[in-house]
């Protein structure tokens, strides 16, 4: 089968999707931040041959490269794996806090990534910006339905969705939903912006 790239922003069940690429089958590729560099520099030259050599795709770098890839690789298909925007910025705050990732050098990626200034940035900018990428994402496949596939795993999208799309049989195995977050109380919760000042001093 073509290719086929999971370009849903992170923390909206794109771990789900690889382990489900993984279950049918096919040859995996996740996140690779140490390629993030490359992208600063208008190097996507170790990104494709990377690309080359797998079957599927989710996470960074492969999210914000959709349309680099999409030329590179004639025929392929795309994921768009998406969820309340509400859900999806607490899911963020629960990795931040609960990992406590926060270091110049992982803010300097973010900046590449989300094309914000880390650790200046406020909820508001956070959900903007994912907001951003799926409208973009929605309008340059707007003619090409058959390209595109819109999940939200929280909305009961499953096997048969994905597997109707990719042409394969649903497996003989549980739907493999990843890395719930367990979150704390919406009003106890330390924004995004705090967490990350708080942590930089």
């Amino acid at each position: 089968m073509s290719k086929v790239f999971g370009i849903g922003w992170a923390k909206t069940g794109t771990t789900t999707l690889g382990e489900c690429f993984k279950t049918l089958g096919l040859n995996h590729q996740s996140q690779r931040l140490d390629l993030v560099l490359d992208l600063a520099k208008n190097d996507l030259s170790r990104i494709l041959e990377l690309a080359k050599e797998k079957d599927s795709f989710e996470d960074w770098p492969w999210i914000i490269l959709y349309q680099e890839l999409d030329e590179a690789f004639p025929g392929s298909r795309f994921i768009l794996t998406q969820r309340d925007s509400k859900n999806w910025l607490l899911s963020y705050q629960n990795m931040i806090q609960k990992k406590r990732q926060v270091s110049e050098k992982l803010n300097a990626i973010r900046r590449i990534l989300y094309s914000l200034p880390f650790p200046d940035v406020s909820e508001r900018d956070l959900v903007e910006r994912y907001n951003q990428h799926n409208e973009e994402i929605m309008l340059y496949f707007q003619d090409r339905p058959d390209d595109l596939l819109v999940v939200d795993w929280e909305k009961g999208d499953g096997w048969e969705t994905l597997c109707q799309f990719l042409g394969k049989e649903i497996p003989d195995a549980p739907f493999p939903h990843k890395n719930k977050g367990t979150y704390q109380p919406e009003e106890k919760k330390l924004g995004v912006f705090d967490v990350m000042k708080g942590w930089l001093k």
